[in-house]
């Protein structure tokens, strides 16, 4: 009996139900549009506001590591700091500048061109990338003409250079080729080429006296006539030894003094070419 009650109800009744379930949602859609609310609208702005929060964290996400890789260039004790102000002045070193790219090695004059072309002005920008971040520079320029060159020291190299660690640079360059490290076997050190070709420093052959403050020609050849040939043998002579040999010669050299002679000479034999340079700053004439 209850059953068949309800049943009906119902049948009597559901046309109602709809009629009310319509007018309710067309007052709430009345509404939205009376106080301006769109759904889709809402979703629109709602998209918005994530991709700025997403663009804010990304922001920050390469700010930090600029932060970190300008951290790592900028708590380095530069050259003046460390030699001091009299040292720097005569230092060959000093008087490179930090924005010629060009002591890296496998860097030339094109390379340095596009390198500034892209925001990486001296020492310090160029250590501040990592080699993935050249090879993008690099591809970006010109991918067919530069997918030969090989970046991956040049951070390190440039490193270095902030750091002024000179002979650290000069034996690194010495086992490359064109800045690569899949070498065998020595070459030449790009900083010291240029330094040479910028009249900063001189090249010397292996046992050329004349690399020593005070011997010239005449006396490097005397030297020789005495059986001093090398700067091993020079490092170990006696100063007494050697002003027997100016004497010898003659008063033409009684003013030429022998006293750093073997100091200078045992730098050049271990190939400390920047304590050698910072020695002969402080003398004059040898002595």
């Amino acid at each position: 009996m209850k059953v068949s009650i309800l049943t009906n109800l119902f049948t009597e009744c559901w046309w109602w139900l709809l009629l009310w379930m319509f007018l309710a949602f067309l007052l709430g859609w009345l509404l939205r549009k009376l106080l301006g609310g769109d759904s889709n609208s809402d979703c629109c702005d709602e998209l918005e506001k994530w991709k700025r929060k997403y663009a804010n964290l990304e922001g920050r996400s390469k700010n930090s590591k600029k932060g970190a890789r300008k951290k790592r260039v900028d708590t380095v004790t530069p050259v003046a700091a460390s030699l001091g102000a009299n040292a720097v002045k005569g230092n060959a070193y000093a008087k490179l500048k930090n924005d010629n790219l060009q002591i890296v090695e496998g860097i030339g004059p094109k390379m340095d061109e596009v390198l500034k072309k892209h925001g990486i002005g001296n020492w310090s920008d160029l250590a501040g990338n990592t080699p993935s971040e050249l090879r993008f520079i690099l591809d970006k320029a010109n991918p067919k003409r530069y997918k030969i060159i090989d970046p991956t020291t040049w951070s390190d190299q440039a490193q270095l250079a902030v750091n002024a660690k000179w002979q650290e640079l000069i034996a690194m360059q010495k086992n490359l080729d064109t800045g690569k490290t899949n070498t065998t076997g020595n070459t030449d050190s790009k900083l010291e080429k240029i330094m040479v070709r910028m009249g900063l420093i001189k090249k010397w052959r292996q046992n050329d006296l004349k690399a020593i403050e005070g011997i010239g020609p005449k006396i490097a050849g005397l030297l020789h006539e005495s059986g001093i040939s090398t700067w091993k043998l020079l490092a170990t002579a006696s100063v007494d030894k050697l002003n027997e040999v100016l004497t010898k010669a003659g008063p033409r050299f009684k003013l030429a003094d022998p006293a750093s002679w073997p100091k200078q000479a045992q730098l050049a034999d271990e190939g400390k070419w920047d304590e050698l340079q910072e020695y002969q700053d402080f003398l004059d004439g040898g002595k």
